[in-house]
């Protein structure tokens, strides 16, 4: 089912777990900021688990990125900064939420590493043994991410200034992935 509650649903734990994490959000607090009852939220998502589950940043958006991979610092960067003009969730925002306040907190930052190094890894072309240049870039965006949504650093800065500015620090990243031997 996924209806206008089920989305409404989807919305309101995704915001409210990323800003405050799993074990201060309630069902209850879900459901008021969805606009349904705490009773309808357990029957679609059948325990805050599952909900919390269903809501985790999902790396397939590093896939959606079609541009050349000397603009993947910026593309990257663009996405945060329009997701937080947009008010919508930002995965890079809560992937320290995702490990830390999940019911099992080492199995889910096996998980999210795997996923993200992964999926960063197979964008930017990383064959490095430990991945170095694909940690360094996630590091970079988690932490942009993460800044930008919970701190509101950069709130003064143009738009298109600060997309060039922290897209050159992460396309460094990039680049130094691009230049290494395999």
């Amino acid at each position: 089912m996924s209806g206008p509650s089920h989305k409404a649903i989807l919305s309101a734990a995704g915001r409210l777990f990323g800003e405050r994490g799993y074990r201060a959000v309630t069902v209850r607090d879900i459901a008021g900021e969805a606009g349904v009852s705490a009773a309808l939220v357990m029957k679609l998502f059948v325990s805050k688990d599952k909900l919390f589950a269903a809501v985790q940043p999902d790396e397939s958006l590093l896939a959606e990125l079609n541009v050349p991979t000397s603009e993947l610092g910026s593309a990257l960067v663009f996405r945060v900064l329009m997701r937080r003009e947009r008010g919508t969730q930002e995965p890079w925002a809560m992937i320290p939420f995702s490990v830390h306040d999940s019911p099992d907190p080492e199995t889910a930052r096996i998980e999210m590493r795997e996923r993200y190094l992964g999926s960063v890894a197979g964008l930017i072309g990383d064959s490095t043994p430990d991945r170095r240049f694909a940690s360094t870039v996630t590091a970079l965006m988690t932490g942009f991410g993460e800044t930008v949504r919970t701190l509101g650093l950069f709130e003064g800065w143009d738009f298109d200034e600060l997309v060039a500015h922290y897209g050159k620090i992460v396309q460094a990243q990039i680049d130094a992935c691009a230049a290494t031997p395999a």
